[in-house]
């Protein structure tokens, strides 16, 4: 019963997303896009991008990362980077902000077990 329910919760999750591809990431009306320094992790609400140093975390999802982890064992690793990351919701304090991810570099896969 708890892997059905899992399946039809990542079923809806798939089904509701939406994926901005890298050259369709652009600077909309929520500001321009920004630098952080973070961590890419798929978490079971959803993709995030946690930047380093604060308790702040993005949404954001990318297919070859997503790739990647996937490759490696999501549940133990994370990617570490520079990512250029564009709003594509209002920022909110204590809420999740949605951005695109343009562009990564200096990635590092890391397995914590």
């Amino acid at each position: 019963m708890r892997i059905c329910s899992l399946f039809v919760i990542c079923l809806l999750t798939a089904l509701t997303s939406v994926t901005v591809s890298a050259a369709e990431c652009k600077e909309m009306n929520f500001g321009k896009c920004f630098s952080v320094h973070g961590r890419y992790n798929i978490y079971a609400d959803g993709d995030a991008i946690w930047i380093i140093g604060t308790k702040r975390r993005l949404e954001a999802t990318s297919d070859k990362l997503d790739e990647m982890l996937e490759k490696a064992g999501w549940e133990t690793h994370s990617i570490y980077g520079d990512f250029v990351v564009c709003p594509e919701s209002a920022y909110q304090p204590g809420h999740l902000q949605a951005v695109c991810i343009q562009s990564y570099k200096n990635i590092l896969l890391d397995g914590w077990k």
